[in-house]
């Protein structure tokens, strides 16, 4: 084939491609909405009959049993399953009657039922049978279904968020919001944000500081951000700020990609005091000075203490000109020592229970050849460097710039010359530049090699062919550094790359990377074009 039929071919593969990714998606969410119909026309006909014919268990246990004789591959035919098809169709009387008004483009007569039925048809059936089971409050159920259907949660998640009671602490913080940002803006800030904080996933003492509940945070990272909520992105702790000849440290700092803002969070072992308000002005003011971009809204600060008088802490907010929120956190408790000593020995055990409790002979032998055993059978990489400036300076130099290189060369052969504006950023910390050499000064002179994340951003702006409906393309890589590994992300993607520090980045893996990101550029322009077509279509 010529340049311009591959070109071409390429084009219409990537449609084709994002048109069956498409069809996928809608053939799934109807056929489980085909799934929850049936479900709740047998609930439906059962509770009538339990209400009409005084149907008992052992006539449901009869009915599943001759349903599974007639449709053996059908699973789903349960007794058990059967009494929640019953309680779903109890649950949402008028579900079936929505999703055919909703076919026909009908209006419904309540429209907040409407709302709750319509988002209940995205959910699966299990997700069904968790709300059914654990939540019986109208409004409750509602509040969990939607959010189930606008984060896409797993089941799990779904079960830890009814068990912590979500749906009381989302939005219930103390905070300034209706002084300092809009009306819509303080309305959506507000519920991001929760009071109080479930962190049963960490323990500490009674005589723990804060620096060990932040360790504690960020050792459990994953379970922290499932806290937080969606939207949330870690950047970073103990961000530094340079003012004068002095320094002040950030605890947390995070990005809502939602909102748009950088957030800060200042950890506090004990109780709220008012001065904590005038620190976080403080920093609200340098991030907004030194982090956001030109894109991003003001930053918001959310303190987190062990508990607050919620009088106090709204004085303390009433003058303050950043937006700023005041939230307690629940851990989970170790026993005080005062307790501990009320505890009987395994002497008095022993005397009580009239038997003597045996204990295995070497105990720290036999867990170390245990652990022994496993690592002679496993194929773990061991740790050989943790990060320090030299190891960051060879991951930007052998694997952030090169790679930054190599994406910018693949897309000026076809791609960039669409654009009107096509640029590639490469960022060190929180701080980019489309010119790789203002990076790597910045990176040596202010930096000093202390950074723990590169970003390159492929930024397409004002697509030539489109004309009047041009539109952009955004795309980029995350390569994050810990203390013991670097890894490398897609953004919006499953793809990522996890080594250690001695372990180099293999050339495979180096040219999947650049692939993959300028496969998702052309997959945006794909459905960008198809969209506007369709509008054309129409």
């Amino acid at each position: 084939m010529q340049d311009n039929q591959l070109s071409n071919y390429g084009a219409i593969l990537s449609l084709l491609k994002e048109k069956i990714k498409v069809a996928r998606v809608q053939a799934a969410e109807l056929l489980n909405n085909k799934l929850l119909s049936v479900y709740w026309e047998i609930g439906s006909v059962v509770a009538d009959q339990e209400k009409m014919m005084g149907w008992g268990s052992k006539v449901i246990d009869r009915l599943a049993a001759d349903l599974k004789i007639e449709f053996p591959d059908m699973r789903g035919l349960s007794p058990r399953n059967l009494r929640y098809m019953r309680d779903f169709s109890q649950a949402y009387p008028r579900f079936v009657i929505l999703q055919q008004l909703a076919a026909l483009n009908e209006a419904a007569e309540n429209q907040i039922d409407t709302i709750l039925q319509q988002a209940a048809a995205k959910l699966p059936w299990g997700h069904h049978q968790v709300i059914l089971d654990r939540v019986k409050n109208v409004d409750e159920r509602c509040f969990y279904i939607g959010k189930c259907a606008e984060n896409q949660w797993s089941r799990n998640v779904l079960v830890h968020q009814i068990e912590s009671n979500l749906h009381m602490r989302q939005g219930a913080l103390t905070h300034n919001f209706q002084d300092t940002l809009s009306a819509y803006e303080s309305e959506l800030t507000q519920q991001v944000f929760k009071d109080p904080y479930q962190l049963d996933f960490i323990m500490l003492s009674e005589k723990a500081k804060e620096r060990d509940l932040e360790n504690a945070l960020t050792s459990n990272i994953t379970n922290f951000l499932l806290e937080l909520g969606d939207g949330f992105a870690f950047i970073g702790r103990q961000k530094r700020f340079e003012v004068g000849d002095q320094e002040f440290f950030v605890d947390l700092l995070f990005y809502h990609t939602r909102l748009r803002r950088y957030i800060i969070i200042e950890l506090k072992i004990g109780d709220f005091e008012p001065e904590f308000v005038s620190k976080m002005n403080l920093y609200l003011g340098l991030a907004d000075d030194r982090l956001k971009g030109e894109y991003d809204e003001a930053s918001i600060g959310l303190i987190l203490c062990k508990t607050r008088n919620k009088v106090v802490a709204e004085y303390a907010l009433r003058d303050s000109g950043k937006p700023i929120g005041i939230a307690q956190y629940n851990i989970a408790s170790v026993l005080p020592d005062d307790i501990k000593g009320e505890l009987p020995t395994i002497k008095e055990l022993e005397e009580n229970l009239g038997t003597h409790i045996a204990f295995p002979q070497n105990p720290i032998d036999e867990k170390l050849s245990r652990i022994k055993q496993i690592l002679s059978e496993s194929s773990f990489e061991e740790v050989k460097e943790t990060q320090n400036k030299q190891v960051t300076k060879r991951v930007f130099e052998e694997i952030v710039l090169p790679l930054k290189q190599a994406i910018s060369k693949e897309l000026e052969k076809e791609i960039s010359p669409w654009f009107t504006d096509p640029d590639v950023f490469l960022y060190a910390g929180a701080t980019g530049n489309k010119e790789d050499e203002k990076v790597v000064q910045h990176l040596h002179e202010k930096l000093q090699y202390e950074c723990s994340r590169f970003s390159i951003a492929v930024q397409l702006n004002g697509f030539k062919m489109a004309g009047v409906n041009t539109f952009s393309i955004s795309q980029g890589i995350d390569i994050i550094l810990d203390k013991y590994r670097y890894s490398i992300s897609i953004i919006n993607t499953q793809e990522r790359i996890t080594n250690l520090y001695h372990q180099k980045l293999s050339e495979k893996e180096f040219s999947n990377l650049v692939t993959v990101l300028i496969e998702k550029v052309l997959d945006g322009i794909s459905e960008n074009l198809s969209k506007l077509n369709t509008q054309n279509d129409a």
